[in-house]
């Protein structure tokens, strides 16, 4: 029986986890509300790495519950709904922003007032973990 190596390998590489080192995050700040209502995340998150990545959760002391979340608009009425993973291609960007993709921060503790900082951990399918700071912005993003 003759078995292709470079088929064999290929495999290998696709199911390789993920690594902290292809991935980098950007633009990170959170949105901070009045009255303890639920805060929202927003990032760019690039995978230089040569295979596709799934970023699965999100964690922070400063938050009760930190999720994955997606707000989209469908006969003129929006929704929001938890989203499992998000894929990020090999070589490409995903974008968390307002009316999108986005972190929902329920519960925040006082630590997510305007001004200061909070951490955030990213994990992603495989086991990699990043982490990464995010500013605290006003409703108006300021």
């Amino acid at each position: 029986m003759r078995i292709r190596l470079d088929w064999m390998l290929a495999g290998l590489v696709i199911a390789m986890p993920a690594s902290a080192a292809d991935l980098t995050v950007s633009d990170a700040w959170i949105r901070a509300l009045p009255a303890k209502l639920p805060a929202a995340g927003y990032f760019t998150l690039t995978n230089t790495g040569k295979a596709e990545v799934s970023l699965t959760g999100a964690s922070s002391v400063a938050c009760g519950m930190l999720m994955l979340h997606k707000s989209a608009q469908s006969g003129g009425m929006g929704s929001m709904e938890d989203v499992a993973a998000v894929a990020v291609p090999a070589g490409g960007t995903i974008r968390f922003a307002p009316g999108g993709y986005h972190l929902m921060c329920m519960d925040p503790t006082p630590a997510v007032k305007p001004g200061g900082k909070i951490g955030v951990e990213l994990t992603f399918a495989g086991g990699a973990r990043l982490a990464a700071d995010f500013a605290v912005k006003n409703a108006q993003g300021k």
